[in-house]
């Protein structure tokens, strides 16, 4: 009975915490672990009562108590429950440090890019306006420093997709990515039925467009005496591309780069037996979505087993094949190539390393593919 009389006759209850142990120790962990140290030490309530008020396990509670009796001397101990909460920022750090947790986190990563190379993808992305990911932007490195003998270039081309993916996230790189209503990638054709150079599109880029390129790379291309266009078509199976370049547009010249790559086909391979099929849009370079003047163009073409159409211009996406190459084309020529275009000569040689390049050496990553080149 006396035992029993010797409690007391309330038991102390702790108020459910608002935000969790792990939330509040990242907002100011050593002072979450010194009010629970009081809970346990000065208010004498028990450790999973108080586990139970934090969210968390109560072996959690009792590594922080242990922690308090093996680092903390008894003075300081005693200091602390008792006059804890009146103790400044400066002195709970220099006396009670012990008590935080050893950072895991290394100091440094030997995989991570130097910060030279960080700054200039920095430079690029930021100033120079090369808003491409981090994969392409691997690219667009390759292609601009192959040639390079600067020490700094060279690390350039030695940066990993990995180390280009820390720094993107590092400094919040974001890129916008284009996706279907639904958020999935949708194939144009059926690419394992689709025969090579069975489907082809045809399209014609300006190549000094304001939008696509930097505005250091838009006025050094503007005052050179470089043509203006560049013709495309494109096997949808293969993505193997034909190109040609002219000063001016004129249907002449699109029929007449038309009948080329027909020819050049059909004389080159000869097990090429199926009906060719090219489509384009309805620009005045074509046929201006004239039914007559389409008409005229297939009754040329058909002589060599071949047929052209014109878009539903607001409802036919396949013209988004050709139309992407042309996004490549600014990344991976112009945008990157562009410094070195400074006569015809050298736009001529750029242009033409580029298309055996784009043919013969480039990993193709779209629907059908597998990292492929065309060739």
């Amino acid at each position: 009975m006396k035992n029993i009389l010797s409690r007391p006759a309330f038991v102390n209850i702790i108020a459910k915490e608002v935000m969790t142990y792990k939330e509040q120790i990242k907002t100011n962990e050593l002072i979450t672990k010194i009010r629970i140290i009081r809970y346990v030490r000065k208010e004498h309530l028990p450790i999973g009562q108080v586990a139970t008020a934090f969210s968390c396990h109560r072996n959690t509670i009792g590594n922080i108590i242990n922690a308090f009796d093996e680092k903390i001397t008894k003075e300081e101990q005693a200091r602390l429950v008792t006059n804890g909460i009146s103790l400044t920022q400066e002195i709970l750090l220099s006396q009670y440090g012990q008590l935080l947790n050893v950072k895991r986190k290394p100091k440094s990563n030997k995989r991570q890019a130097d910060k030279t190379a960080e700054d200039k993808i920095k430079e690029l992305f930021t100033e120079k306006k090369i808003r491409v990911g981090a994969k392409r932007m691997r690219t667009f490195l390759k292609r601009r420093y192959e040639n390079s003998t600067d020490r700094d270039e060279i690390q350039l081309l030695k940066l990993t997709q990995g180390q280009l993916k820390g720094i993107y996230k590092r400094h919040q790189f974001r890129v916008q990515k284009v996706r279907s209503s639904n958020g999935e990638r949708r194939a144009l054709y059926d690419y394992r039925a689709l025969g090579c150079f069975e489907r082809l599109h045809y399209d014609v880029k300006h190549i000094l467009d304001k939008h696509a390129l930097p505005e250091e790379i838009y006025e050094l291309l503007s005052k050179k005496e470089i043509p203006k266009y560049e013709w495309n078509i494109i096997d949808a199976k293969s993505r193997f591309r034909f190109i040609a370049y002219s000063y001016e547009l004129s249907a002449e010249f699109g029929l007449h780069f038309l009948l080329f790559v027909i020819q050049y086909l059909r004389s080159a391979l000869h097990n090429l037996e199926y009906e060719m099929v090219f489509g384009f849009d309805n620009g005045t370079e074509f046929c201006s979505g004239s039914e007559r003047k389409e008409m005229d163009w297939n009754r040329i073409v058909l002589t060599m087993n071949a047929r052209i159409y014109s878009y539903e211009p607001r409802f036919d996406i396949r013209k988004n094949l050709i139309e992407r190459s042309h996004l490549s084309d600014d990344e991976e020529l112009y945008i990157s190539r562009g410094v070195f275009m400074k006569t015809k000569k050298d736009f001529t040689r750029e242009v033409t390393d580029y298309a055996w390049y784009w043919n013969t050496k480039r990993p193709h990553s779209g629907i059908g593919m597998a990292d492929k080149t065309p060739y």
